[in-house]
């Protein structure tokens, strides 16, 4: 015999039933609005990465070995070098360039080949970081899709330059960090610390960037003891040999590379170096200038440019180790006065400046990268608005915020270097991951709050 349902049951089920009949036109609507979005990002994904092969097939590196692009060129092509140029700048990009030179003999199609596939690498790795730094999907692919199209991150392939290896090492070390705070493992920590540490010899400005983020996690995880001890095992097994090298041929400790060429350059307030070296009776010459000195970074707003005239000379004998150094340091004092204005001019063109060698007018991508130019200060100014508003809703995840910072201290603030456009572009990665945690933070909160809306309702 059937026995009907309770009447508090059955009528439980109807509501239910009815319920489900009136939320299935959203959530087909929902999902319609989904599958589209979703057909939209990888469409753009997808001519992002269009973009980058025909770049790269139009304008091949092999055609522009000429001024800094010649000379990464040939210190890793001739790997027995010892000259004092070829040992200022970090060895990773020269090792890259070593293989490269080797796997392609420089043929024009075989360096096109892997120089687009490391191309098609650098935004992919960071959409791995974007993943990891937020719970959407959606929101990273657009980060993937912002990231495969940004003209400087696409244009700077066409060219034998340090960002070229800075960029994806940066994204995957990005990457490793934050798959590092999800599992805590050593593992996963060793990892981090291994590609931090090729970052740093790609670019020393990733170094300041690993410090903050290996310490910051190394302090809020367990198992301390080990994971210093292996990290330590792990830096001196690559850095020592380094630095062995660096004080044989330089007399002085420096496995990230000499930069005390570019230092004493910064300080000096001179629009041009000119330096002469002396070891073991063999004698080299060089001078530099930035490039960006020579342009007018505001224009055509304004005709201002930099402050620096004439040069600097400096003899510095390698066989007395850091004493030419430091005397070099002592005749171009750093003043206060002299610091605030290298520091005002620094920020412009860190923000405003260039990028060279991607700057060729004759080059319509190019062009639109110089224009771009003047999207990064206003996003900067709005992204550190938008934090500080949401600060508390980031719940925890500080550590992006503070790597920025970090970045615009070191890069912007710090006489380290005279700054161009191109030095940006690891900030714009920075800035653009910035702006993928705190839309990712507004959409969560938004789903929270239509979610207990809609319970709220039923």
């Amino acid at each position: 015999m059937h026995n009907p349902l309770p009447q508090s049951s059955a009528t439980a089920q109807g509501r239910s039933l009815s319920f489900l009949a009136g939320r299935l036109p959203r959530f087909e609507l929902r999902l319609s609005r989904r599958t589209c979005l979703y057909a939209g990002l990888y469409l753009l994904v997808f001519l992002g990465a269009w973009l980058r092969i025909d770049q790269i097939l139009q304008f091949n590196p092999v055609d522009h070995i000429w001024s800094d692009p010649q000379r990464h060129w040939e210190q890793g092509t001739e790997p027995l070098r010892n000259d004092p140029m070829a040992l200022t700048d970090p060895v990773l990009y020269q090792i890259y360039i070593g293989v490269l030179g080797k796997l392609t003999f420089k043929d024009p199609l075989l360096v096109a080949f892997y120089t687009a596939l490391l191309s098609l690498f650098t935004p992919w790795i960071w959409y791995r970081f974007l993943r990891e730094l937020q719970p959407s999907k959606a929101v990273a692919l657009a980060g993937w899709a912002a990231l495969a199209l940004l003209p400087s991150w696409v244009a700077i392939y066409s060219y034998f330059m340090q960002e070229t290896l800075l960029l994806p090492l940066l994204g995957a070390a990005l990457y490793a960090s934050w798959r590092c705070r999800r599992k805590q493992t050593l593992r996963s920590f060793l990892l981090m610390a291994f590609l931090w540490a090729l970052a740093g010899l790609t670019r020393g400005i990733a170094i300041p960037l690993a410090a903050v983020t290996c310490c910051w996690l190394w302090l809020e995880q367990g198992d301390k003891l080990r994971k210093a001890g292996y990290s330590a095992v792990l830096l001196a097994l690559l850095l020592g040999p380094l630095t062995v090298r660096s004080y044989q041929q330089l007399h002085i400790f420096a496995p990230y590379g000499n930069g005390k060429l570019v230092s004493l350059y910064t300080r000096s307030g001179k629009q041009k170096i000119n330096i002469n070296y002396e070891r073991e009776g063999a004698k080299w010459g060089y001078w530099f200038a930035s490039p960006a000195t020579g342009e007018h970074p505001l224009e055509p707003l304004s005709d201002w440019t930099t402050a620096r005239h004439g040069s600097v000379k400096v003899d510095i004998d390698l066989d007395r180790g850091g004493e030419d150094w430091r005397k070099a340091m002592e005749e171009n004092p750093m003043s206060f006065s002299k610091y605030l204005w290298i520091t005002r001019e620094n920020l412009v063109y860190l923000f405003f400046g260039a990028s060279w060698p991607d700057n060729n007018r004759a080059y319509p991508l190019h062009r639109v990268n110089i224009q771009m130019r003047w999207l990064w200060a206003p996003l900067t100014l709005l992204l550190i608005g938008a934090t500080a508003v949401y600060w508390r809703r980031l719940r925890g995840k500080w550590l992006l915020p503070v790597l920025l910072t970090t970045w615009i201290l070191v890069q912007g603030l710090l006489p380290i270097a005279v700054n161009e456009g191109r030095y940006r572009k690891p900030g714009e990665g920075l800035l653009l991951a910035q702006a993928v945690l705190l839309l990712g933070t507004f959409v969560g909160s938004r789903r929270r709050t239509e979610y207990n809306g809609s319970r709220d309702d039923d």
